[in-house]
């Protein structure tokens, strides 16, 4: 019997490169897809259009926007999706005061600076004081600018719009991972331990050393998650 096919989403202004090494090597028995998530500035429709391209049932991770997307994609369609790991992420809606943060950044953005936006404002907060911070900022860096600013307005948007996601989380059945690093400014553990307390037999994987993108901060440790992930029964 062929393993069960994985779907992992990335985070906002992330695309495919940040799941490489995964595809390669914890994955790399089984198909897996990593979606485009650009088209639209709804988190509702952006999930509807991610499980049109996907098998019909399949193991489904996503990270920071990717997890909210994910949580979209159990409520629509429960019955599709086998296991579930929600990686630096949240299950509530936009705060007031970072609606208003984003809708700055958006209007920077149309006068032409995507490129200060994501070093001055959102890349200090991403990552782990480590040897290789400045290699990862650069990482992330070219995926933001690859991507470009009209996916940056809609990714934004959605995020502004994104609904709450707790009743959803208290419903589901399948086996669930929570992955955050330790140090994540944008998506503290406390946000994962509000999600536990919904979801009382997820697992929890606190990784150290590590913040928001903890895939590429520490992958030996966030690879080990995974594994467990996909052995949980």
């Amino acid at each position: 019997m062929n393993p069960e096919p994985i779907v992992l989403i990335p985070g906002h202004m992330c695309d495919h490169r940040v799941f490489q090494d995964q595809v390669k090597g914890v994955f790399n028995d089984r198909d897996v897809s990593i979606p485009v998530i650009t088209c639209s500035e709804s988190i509702t429709d952006i999930a509807e259009m991610t499980l049109a391209s996907c098998p019909s049932t399949f193991g489904l991770a996503g990270h920071s926007m990717g997890g909210i997307i994910a949580m979209e994609m159990y409520r629509l369609a429960p019955e599709r999706i086998s296991r579930l790991a929600l990686i630096s992420t949240n299950h509530k809606p936009e705060k007031p005061e970072t609606a208003r943060q984003r809708e700055a950044r958006i209007d920077s953005v149309k006068k032409g600076n995507l490129r200060e936006v994501i070093r001055d404002e959102m890349k200090p907060a991403y990552l782990h004081d480590g040897p290789y911070k400045n290699l990862f900022l650069k990482f992330i860096m070219v995926m933001a600018l690859d991507l470009g600013a009209s996916v940056f307005i809609k990714q934004s948007r959605a995020l502004i719009s994104r609904p709450d996601q707790t009743a959803t989380l208290s419903q589901v059945d399948v086996p669930v991972a929570l992955i955050f690093g330790e140090e994540d400014q944008l998506c503290p553990p406390e946000y994962h331990f509000a999600m536990k307390n919904l979801i009382p037999h997820a697992e929890i994987f606190a990784i150290s050393e590590s913040g928001h993108m903890t895939m590429i901060e520490q992958p030996s440790k966030f690879d080990n998650a995974l594994k467990e992930w996909i052995s949980l029964q």
